[in-house]
């Protein structure tokens, strides 16, 4: 992949700071004349080329870098922006009030490392059109599998929330995987796509539900790949208004055999948040390989200027070791 640069600055005339050095050269020159002088005087040897030229060297290295620093050097970048034309996946997102959940009142919930995980998810697979959903007892897409980063990051940051929409359930637990049946037949993903990914971000506190209904569900062709990412522990709870945790929830018994239950069902496989990375290498194994198009082009931009400042510690260290010249 062919990715073009360009060396721009936003503000070349700052660079005329650099004409700073005038006044200290002036004054070098000044003192080096003197000191040449009292030198004959006093019947010294003249002081070598090498030793002069040290300090106005490092007056000139200061004064340049920091006048490169202030023309706001850019690297410009251009590089291809490709898709997949053959595969897509979309993220479900469990918005059961049990991600509300978290280690202590202070930390983050497993909402908020959900919506993490899903921008992780997004940014392993930059090459793949991705889609967002949510579920409780039962699913709602909320963005199709697009190639927007933009548009994906946006769709989890503020139409992801707990309970919106509401489950039709009433209960402690309304999580269930049976919400997650009715995906390959409810046109989540385009008809000709050959390869589909389905990446669930969950608590997996379901309670029991229809493994035959699931298993039938997900044997349809094309095949989806399925990938558990499951958030948080039992050491967590649900914090009050009052801040303290609230006795109504627990996680249910049933919770890791209707996780493994469900992975045999759909043959998923499961990884924890903290290795979204696995998550991702398993749904690149899982697409494999595809023809690709152009989509136009992705910009970058690196800002030099930070580098130059630094850089110019190094001479004006030099200069401040001899500054009673």
């Amino acid at each position: 992949m062919a990715v073009l640069a360009e060396l721009q600055f936003l503000t070349p005339t700052a660079a005329l700071v650099a004409l700073a050095a005038i006044v200290p050269l002036a004054v070098l020159a000044l003192t080096d004349r003197r000191s040449g002088r009292t030198r004959r005087l006093l019947g010294l040897p003249p002081t070598g080329l090498a030793a002069r030229l040290v300090l106005p060297i490092a007056v000139c290295g200061v004064c340049g870098l920091v006048a490169f620093a202030a023309a706001q050097p850019i690297v410009r970048t251009e590089r291809p922006r490709l898709t997949r034309r053959d595969a897509q996946a979309f993220v479900a997102l469990d918005i059961s009030r049990s991600m509300l959940a978290s280690a202590s009142l202070r930390a983050p919930s497993r909402i908020e490392r959900a919506k993490a995980v899903a921008d992780k998810l997004r940014a392993g697979l930059s090459d793949v059109p991705i889609g967002v959903a949510t579920f409780t007892d039962r699913p709602l897409p909320l963005l199709f599998p697009t190639t927007s980063a933009g548009a994906f990051t946006a769709t989890v940051a503020k139409a992801v929330a707990i309970e919106r929409p509401p489950p039709r359930a009433q209960a402690t637990t309304v999580t269930t995987f049976d919400a997650i049946g009715p995906l390959p037949g409810s046109g989540y993903f385009t008809p000709t796509i050959a390869h589909r990914v389905l990446f669930v971000v969950t608590d997996a506190e379901s309670e029991g539900f229809d493994v035959d209904g699931v298993r039938q569900s997900f044997a349809t062709r094309p095949r989806i790949d399925v990938v558990v990412v499951r958030v948080g522990s039992s050491k967590e709870h649900v914090y009050g208004p009052d801040g303290l945790p609230e006795p109504a929830y627990a996680p249910p018994p049933a919770t890791d055999r209707s996780l493994k239950q469900f992975l045999k069902a759909t043959h998923g496989k499961s990884f924890g948040e903290s290795n979204v990375a696995g998550a991702v290498r398993a749904a690149r194994a899982d697409l494999g390989t595809g023809p690709r198009e152009q989509l136009g082009t992705v910009s970058g931009r690196k800002d030099l200027a930070p580098y130059f400042v630094l850089a110019a510690i190094l001479p004006l260290g030099v200069v401040l070791r001899r500054r009673n010249f």
